[in-house]
């Protein structure tokens, strides 16, 4: 295969739970290689290698496709694809747009779930008085999320629905977001912490995200306030978030990313009160499989009429710029 024949390229699946649901997308339009994963190959079969669909790969794993021209991602991120051994000539394409709604809904309910104290509900006791409850109201309350992409702007629209007003963080404020009340800058997060009632992070693993939510703040929140991230977990400063959380300055957590997975059972947010843990599956939808099918047919469409794939990431030292 010539560097511009698309015709039908010879594709390996290296995603064993995905990909027994994603492979009856593709036989029509590509080869797929008989393997689960790179290791599965000999070296031979591993020069015949034209796409890759995946998205976690053992160090050096990807340096071992010497033809390798097109990594389509089954997630969103691109940090871990440098310690991978990415070739910088590798087109990569992720499928960012198809966990949209799952996520904005996950995120949404997570926030509703601190608010009506279900976690205190399934664990209080029998002898409790009945007419107890805790809960705070989502409508009327002002909720910051910090990142607008596609995310954060599902998540925007649901929470004007819920009639919660939305302040979008970008990272100038400059462009106001469709359905938030205002947008601020990231330069002004902490004051607007400090006039809000609770905050999700939708925000990607990017320069200039790492630990942004951090100590100050975190104070600058009320303590009925409650924290939502389905972003990423380097954005969380994880030593702050716990101190709030043990000494009751903010109401409840929930944290669907980590940044250790699976999360250690020794690890302190095990036993952080009022901080739930989930198992980073805000993504998770039974369509899932066929969505990114769909994406990486659509990205397939783009490269045979010769246009740039239309979910294209530029990868830079472990980074993602889109």
């Amino acid at each position: 295969m010539n560097a511009t024949d698309w015709s039908r390229p010879r594709v390996l699946v290296a995603h064993s739970k995905m990909a027994p649901k994603l492979l009856p997308y593709l036989d029509a339009e590509v080869s797929v290689l008989p393997a689960e994963s790179i290791a599965d190959l000999s070296e031979d079969a591993r020069g015949d290698v034209d796409a890759l669909i995946g998205y976690q790969f053992p160090p050096g794993g990807l340096a071992q496709l010497p033809n390798l021209r097109w990594l389509h991602l089954t997630g969103t991120g691109t940090e871990h694809l440098s310690a991978a051994g990415l070739s910088p000539g590798v087109l990569v394409t992720n499928s960012a747009r198809v966990p949209v709604e799952s996520v904005a809904e996950y995120a949404v309910s997570a926030l509703l779930m601190l608010l009506k104290d279900f976690p205190t509900l399934s664990e209080r006791p029998q002898n409790r008085p009945w007419y107890a409850s805790s809960a705070l109201m989502l409508h009327g309350s002002t909720v910051l999320v910090v990142g607008a992409g596609r995310i954060g702007r599902a998540v925007i629209r649901r929470l004007a629905a819920l009639g919660a007003h939305g302040v979008a963080v970008t990272r100038t404020g400059a462009v106001q977001v469709a359905g938030a009340d205002r947008a601020v800058g990231v330069a002004g997060l902490v004051e607007a912490a400090a006039s809000a009632d609770h905050i999700v992070c939708c925000l990607p693993d990017a320069p200039g995200t790492a630990n942004l939510l951090d100590k100050d703040v975190l104070a600058a929140l009320p303590p009925h306030a409650v924290l939502v991230n389905v972003g990423r977990a380097s954005t969380v400063d994880d030593t702050a978030l716990h101190e709030a959380l043990r000494s009751r300055a903010l109401r409840g957590a929930f944290l669907d990313v980590h940044r250790v997975e699976p999360l250690p059972p020794d690890d302190p947010a095990w036993t952080v009160p009022n901080l739930v843990v989930s198992p980073h599956c805000a993504f998770a939808f039974p369509g899932e499989p066929a969505a990114v099918g769909q994406a990486f047919l659509d990205n397939l469409s783009d490269l045979r009429a010769d246009r740039l794939p239309r979910d294209l990431v530029t990868v830079h030292r472990d980074k993602e710029v889109t």
